[in-house]
């Protein structure tokens, strides 16, 4: 598990982690999901970028979640300058070109609010 360090957790987050993905993450766009919201990875915006958010994520010790963490190493290698600080681009783009490979959800925005 990891998260941001301005998270504060009210109550145990692992009832929500169920099932035998290789990860988990938020999604950063503002809509509130119902509870038995798709799992796909969301639409990107016109310019390809997805907004799932980097500050929590948890993975289990999967060949995929190996792969996700692997291209998001290579991303922030070879990301511009503008990736100075800010992890999140390279993850969303690390997620778009490992889904077809890495079993993952969005969490829903009801309990888990980015």
């Amino acid at each position: 598990m990891y998260n941001d360090v301005d998270m504060v957790w009210l109550q145990d987050p692992f009832q929500y982690l169920e099932g035998s993905h290789d990860a988990y993450f938020t999604d950063d766009r503002t809509t509130i999901k119902p509870l038995n919201h798709s799992h796909a990875l969301p639409t990107p915006d016109r310019n390809g970028v997805t907004y799932i958010c980097s500050c929590m994520i948890f993975l289990r010790p999967t060949n995929g979640a190996k792969l996700l963490m692997k291209q998001w190493i290579k991303e922030l290698q070879s990301g511009s300058k503008a990736y100075e600080g800010n992890d999140q681009p390279a993850f969303n783009w690390a997620l778009n070109k490992t889904a077809h490979q890495v079993l993952f959800i969005p969490l829903i925005s009801i309990g888990f609010v980015s």
